[in-house]
């Protein structure tokens, strides 16, 4: 069972990837609140009807009353992760901003993780996860520096086209 967990997270992932990029692609033809105001509407609508087909076990207006709280940071946060995606995905390239998406999350995670934050179980940072992270980190700077280096010498192509554009004349 361990195995089918890890294709769904990886599975999740990969959905995360394409959600953000058709949230890029749709936010320069309707712009970026329309995206956000349509992607919550249909976000909520499955959510509404599984509520209502499977009621929850504090019944429908207790759970409503007492999960507002969890609702309304969870909405938040959900708002200004697609917000700050898909102006990234516009304007650093995709795999330069999900690389940043996962990093974050992989801090993230590891700081949850080490003190137990919402309720999770705590499993402290030990050399090991230190290391994966460090490994994470590393890759992240060598694909930055590797655009970088890209820009430049994309850069450097444009200006030879316009000087051998100029001597022809």
């Amino acid at each position: 069972m361990y195995i089918v967990y890890l294709t769904m997270a990886l599975l999740g992932g990969l959905l995360i990837s394409v959600h953000g990029i058709v949230n890029s692609v749709g936010a320069k033809v309707i712009g970026l609140p329309a995206v956000i105001v349509l992607y919550s509407v249909i976000q909520a609508i499955p959510a509404l009807i599984y509520i209502l087909i499977k009621q929850p076990s504090l019944g429908l207006t207790a759970t409503l009353v007492q999960g507002f709280k969890w609702y309304l940071i969870s909405g938040l946060i959900g708002v200004t992760i697609v917000s700050i995606v898909t102006l990234s995905i516009s304007n650093i390239g995709a795999l330069t901003a999900f690389v940043l998406v996962v990093l974050g999350q992989v801090i993230g995670a590891a700081i949850a993780d080490h003190f137990g934050l919402f309720g999770t179980e705590v499993k402290p940072l030990n050399v090991m996860r230190l290391i994966s992270i460090v490994v994470i980190v590393a890759g992240v700077g060598l694909l930055i520096k590797s655009e970088s280096v890209e820009k430049k010498n994309t850069s450097k192509d444009n200006n030879v086209i316009i000087v051998e554009a100029d001597n022809v004349s």
